[in-house]
C-alpha cells in the first residue's frame, strides 16, 4: 500500500491494499452476516459486494453503498465500504464511512484502527495515532498483516509527532516477529535517532546513518547483543559527531555497563545541547544512584525543553517522588498521564504518588487501571518511561 503525500510506504508484511481491506475488514472484524438481513435486494447486495472486496473493491464499493441506502443503520456495511474505499487509496471517503460504522459501533478495536490508518494517509497524524492506540486499547483482531500494517503506520505518526520512544514500541512487535523490512528498517533509525521525519523524506546524507542505525536498533530489539554490539560500534565510528548517535549506543548499553552509557550520554549532550532523551536516561541513572536533586534538575530540563513529551513529564515526576516533593511529583505525572494515558506504567507512578500524599481513593482508581491496561497490552508494549 502505498502513501498519499504524506510518507507512507508500502510494508512487504502488508504488500498493497489488498491484503490490509480483505484481511482487515472481511476476515479480522469477526462479523458473521449483515444485522437483521431481510429484503432480497438488501441480502443480494450485500452478498454481492463481500464476494467484490476482495478481487474488485471498486465493484465492491459500489454495491455496498447501494446497501447503505437501503439500511443505513448496518455497521458493518460501514466498516466494509472503509474498506473498499481505503482499498481505491479514497481515504477521505473510507474515513468518513468509518466514521458512520463506529458512531453505529463504537466497541470493535479493528475499525478504530483502520480509521487512524486512513487519517495517517490523510496526514492526520495526531489523530491517527490517538484512534490506532484506541483500537489497540481495545484490542485488534488476530491478523499479522493488519495488526503490522496498523503498528507500522502508528510509528511513522509518532516519529511526525516528535514522540520517538513510543514509535520505537509500536515496532517492536514488528521486530519481534521477525519483520526486517527495508520500511521497517528506516523506520526503526529515525525513531532512534530522534529525527521527526517519514522514510520517504530522508535525504542523501541522513539514509546511510538510519539504515545503520536501524539495523542496530533491530538486532538490539531481537536480542541479539553480538550483532547489535558491532553494529553500534560501527555506528560511532563512522558517524561520529552525528546527533543522535551517541544516544543510540547509550541506550543500548545502559542495562550492561551503565558508566558507559551515561558517558555517551554525556557526549550527546555535548553535540547536541537541547537532546531531550540524553537528559531524561541520564536523570533515570541518577536516581538509581541515589543523585535525586541532580535528576530532579536533568529531568526538569528536559520537561521544559519538551512540555508535550510525556516521558519527560513522567520522568520529571519520578524524580520529584524520590525527592519527596510530592505534591510537585503529582502534578508532572498528571500532565504525563494526560499526555499520554494509555501508558500503563504512568498510571502505576501516579498510584505510588497518590498512596504517599493519603489520597488512597485516588490511589485505588489508578492501580485499577494500571491492572486494566497492563493486562490488555503485551509486556512489551508498556513502556518503562
Amino acid at each position: 500500500m502505498t502513501g498519499s503525500g504524506h510518507g507512507g510506504k508500502t510494508v512487504p508484511m502488508c504488500r498493497g491494499a489488498r491484503s490490509v481491506a480483505a484481511l482487515g475488514i472481511l476476515l479480522a472484524l469477526h462479523m458473521a452476516g449483515a444485522q437483521g438481513r431481510g429484503g432480497g435486494d438488501f441480502e443480494d447486495l450485500s452478498r454481492r459486494a463481500a464476494a467484490a472486496l476482495d478481487e474488485h473493491p471498486e465493484e465492491a464499493v459500489n454495491l455496498y453503498q447501494k446497501a447503505l441506502a437501503i439500511r443505513p443503520n448496518w455497521s458493518e456495511g460501514w466498516f466494509y465500504l472503509g474498506a473498499g474505499l481505503f482499498e481505491t487509496s479514497r481515504f477521505p471517503e473510507s474515513r468518513d464511512a468509518l466514521r458512520k460504522g463506529l458512531a453505529l459501533e463504537p466497541r470493535k478495536g479493528t475499525p478504530w484502527a483502520f480509521l487512524g490508518m486512513a487519517e495517517y494517509e490523510l496526514g492526520d497524524w495526531g489523530q491517527a495515532l490517538a484512534h490506532i492506540q484506541k483500537g489497540e486499547s481495545i484490542g485488534l483482531a488476530d491478523r499479522p498483516a493488519f495488526v503490522a500494517a496498523a503498528h507500522y503506520r502508528a510509528a511513522l505518526a509518532c516519529l511526525r509527532l516528535s514522540d520517538f520512544a513510543l514509535a520505537l514500541e509500536q515496532l517492536r512487535p514488528l521486530v519481534r516477529a521477525g519483520n526486517d523490512s527495508a520500511p521497517v528498517i528506516e523506520a526503526l533509525g529515525l525513531s532512534a535517532l530522534n529525527l521527526p521525519v517519514a522514510p520517504a523524506a530522508l535525504t542523501a546524507e541522513q539514509r546511510p546513518v538510519a539504515e545503520l542505525a536501524g539495523r542496530a536498533a533491530w538486532a538490539f530489539v531481537a536480542e541479539r547483543p553480538e550483532q547489535a554490539s558491532s553494529l553500534f560500534d560501527q555506528l560511532v565510528s563512522l558517524y561520529p559527531l552525528t546527533p543522535g548517535v551517541h544516544y543510540m549506543r547509550g541506550a543500548y548499553l545502559i542495562g550492561s555497563d551503565p558508566a558507559a552509557a551515561e558517558e555517551e550520554f554525556r557526549s550527546e549532550l555535548r553535540i547536541a545541547p537541547s537532546h531531550v532523551l540524553s537528559r531524561v536516561q541520564l536523570a533515570l541513572l541518577l536516581m538509581k544512584r541515589g543523585e535525586m536533586e541532580n535528576a530532579v534538575k536533568l529531568a526538569g530540563e528536559a520537561a521544559r525543553l519538551a512540555p508535550a513529551d510525556a516521558l519527560s513529564q513522567v520522568t520529571l515526576g519520578r524524580a520529584l517522588l524520590s525527592a519527596g516533593r510530592t505534591a510537585e511529583a503529582i502534578a508532572a505525572l498528571q500532565t504525563g498521564e494526560k499526555l499520554a494515558p494509555l501508558n500503563a506504567r504512568t498510571h502505576f507512578y501516579l498510584q505510588q504518588a497518590y498512596q504517599r500524599a493519603g489520597r488512597d481513593a485516588e490511589a485505588r482508581k489508578e492501580q485499577a487501571e494500571f491492572n486494566r491496561l497492563r493486562d490488555q497490552q503485551e509486556p512489551s508494549t508498556v513502556r518503562e518511561p
